[in-house]
């Protein structure tokens, strides 16, 4: 919309949002923050107990009903083991990737001033137990210097919080809203722990937000808000208009028109035209005069629906219009397996990292799905692949053992009595790969807590477990009435080199010639093609083809398998895994979860 005055043609209005007073890089922490350090120091009780203390509440009052919007999303994600620190780095070369700048160049990692330097950043820091995202969109995000506007945002949060903080940021221009990325080092720059009160990250945060947009824009006027009202109500998205219908609502989903006209100047009107887009949609309904009927499911519709058109966003770039005819694959909504080739990858959360790979099937359907980022590093594009849904059991080798250990112990299954039963069984040379006791009752464990979030089982405050009499007939119940599904992702299995029949006889494809070769030079027998097998992984040399196998060895028998090497699979070396067929006579790779005997 062109106004005219001073700021027409091509020239943009780009408030600069002031440069920090110098004195705030002199951090002094509140009063109550220093005394609190104090008590810490001298108080009784381990140093890791004071590390587990709670963050004090920090107060920040809601902003004006006219205030600047900005939306934040927060994350933490642990850097205590290996695997979290090789993500971490990951999340910020992420972040600093190619066309994400202004002009289409690689993100510029910066921080509170210009003497900020990004390598010291990087590398892992002592102590350091998580790392804090944040994603700081400003609704009014082309309007503003973003690098400022974070400046300013952090030295709030460093007085809110009485910590001198360890961070950096990075500002995105490749979407239609301007945003930053910030990330918060576990540990402060006195070297303490860093934990910040859930509260100010899930409101506090924003509102300060909130309130430095608008002391440099100046508060929405009332014509800013019915605009932004008038786009929310055609959205195919669950909006904030939703949001206040679902507040009005009456348990059963019913909606009626005293109850709007009681809302807040503008919000009940807003809520009646959103109910007509609604009955469109076939989301609600109109009973009787003034009384509405929302669809069941139909905020989950909704948010589905924005979660399609963002994967269609993403997807474009790669696939262009043929976008819109992908679909995200959902547990809910499971496809058989079929075959596909990889068509790209790219990233589906910022905050998160994950990974979206893009497939098209031989049948001509194209699916979008998230992989977790070691297997998206392994795919390739064009590869073949197989996808789709498998049906997973509910019952498990590991509730067998459990209810029979259950059966002779009055239906009680005691976790240390079972780890003393099975310390007391001989261990041959064979077993020296196979879990210790005490991992194989962890994992049995861990299957009986997620048994008692069905309620099948339930936990004593003694730590053991009631196990019913039926526990076993109720999982197979369950098959029937309540099946699952897992998602699977593999790499399509390599067709037989060669197939010309030569004197009567097919030609051995290099999997049987490899198998021959290892079988002569291991003495160990080779089982060509097993309905099922059990055995520890390891990695074989690369065939001539460069195609790279597993072999699963069953030491006790004295004999072996191979399977072409799954996305992923370096994560199965060492460890104990089930080969298994699946429908499609398709070899499959489970991880054994130590449960036997």
């Amino acid at each position: 919309m062109s106004h005219g005055g001073p700021f027409k043609g091509d020239g943009l209005f780009r408030p600069r949002i002031g440069r920090r007073n110098r004195r705030d890089r002199d951090l002094v922490p509140p009063l109550y923050v220093r005394l609190a350090r104090t008590a810490q120091k001298t108080g009784k009780g381990s140093r890791r107990q004071r590390s587990r203390a709670q963050p004090g509440r920090i107060a920040v009052r809601p902003p004006h009903a006219l205030s600047r919007r900005c939306i934040i999303k927060a994350r933490y994600v642990s850097t205590t083991t290996a695997d979290g620190r090789k993500l971490a780095a990951r999340h910020l070369a992420y972040l600093e990737r190619d066309g994400v700048e202004r002009d289409g160049s690689p993100g510029r990692l910066y921080g509170a001033d210009e003497e900020f330097s990004a390598e010291a950043f990087r590398p892992p820091m002592a102590n350091e137990q998580r790392q804090f995202r944040f994603i700081v969109s400003p609704q009014d995000g082309a309007q503003v210097d973003l690098t400022e506007f974070a400046r300013q945002l952090m030295s709030q949060v460093e007085r809110d919080t009485g910590r001198q903080l360890i961070w950096a940021a990075v500002n995105h221009h490749d979407t239609d809203n301007p945003h930053v990325h910030i990330v918060v080092r576990g540990v402060d720059k006195s070297g303490d722990d860093l934990r910040i009160d859930g509260r100010y990250l899930g409101e506090g945060m924003r509102w300060r937000a909130q309130e430095i947009l608008t002391r440099e824009l100046g508060r929405r006027s009332e014509l800013d808000v019915a605009m932004e009202r008038s786009l929310d109500v055609g959205r195919e998205t669950f909006t904030d208009i939703d949001r206040a219908i679902a507040d009005h609502s009456s348990p059963d989903g019913k909606v009626t028109l005293p109850t709007l006209l009681a809302a807040p100047a503008g919000e009940g009107q807003a809520c009646l035209e959103r109910l007509q887009v609604l009955e469109e949609m076939q989301l609600a309904r109109k009973d009787s005069a003034g009384v509405w009927q929302l669809a069941e499911g139909w905020k989950g519709f909704l948010i589905r629906r924005g979660e399609d058109l963002d994967a269609q966003a993403r997807l474009r770039p790669l696939v262009g219009d043929e976008a819109a005819r992908y679909q995200v694959l959902r547990q809910e909504n499971p496809v058989p397996m079929s075959e596909g080739v990889v068509i790209g990858k790219g990233l589906h959360n910022e905050l998160t990292g994950e990974i979206f790979v893009a497939i098209r099937t031989t049948d001509g359907k194209g699916y979008y799905l998230l992989v977790p980022a070691n297997v998206a590093e392994a795919l390739k594009d064009r590869e073949v692949v197989r996808v789709g849904f498998q049906e997973e059991p509910w019952l498990k080798p590991a509730d067998r053992i459990v209810s029979r250990f259950a059966e002779g112990n009055g239906g009680i299954y005691d976790p240390a009595r079972h780890q003393r039963e099975l310390e007391r069984l001989p261990r041959s040379p064979s077993d020296h790969a196979q879990p210790h006791p005490e991992e194989r009752v962890r994992a049995n464990v861990r299957r009986l807590e997620r048994l008692a979030r069905y309620r099948l089982v339930t936990r004593l405050p003694d730590g053991r477990w009631q196990i019913p009499a039926d526990l076993l007939k109720k999982l197979e119940d369950r098959e029937r009435t309540h099946p699952q599904h897992r998602l699977s992702l593999d790499r399509a299995q390599s067709p037989t080199r060669n197939p010309t029949p030569s004197r009567g006889r097919d030609v051995p494809s290099e999997k049987e010639i490899l198998g021959r070769a290892l079988s002569r030079q291991l003495g160990s027998v080779y089982v060509s093609d097993p309905p099922a097998f059990k055995g520890q992984a390891e990695l074989c040399p690369p065939a001539p083809s460069g195609r790279e196998y597993l072999r699963i060895v069953d030491g006790r028998g004295g004999q072996f398998t191979l399977v072409e090497k799954p996305l992923g699979g370096e994560r199965l070396i060492g460890r104990t895994v089930h080969v298994t067929r699946d429908p499609q006579r398709g070899l499959s790779l489970q991880i054994d979860r130590g449960i036997s005997r």
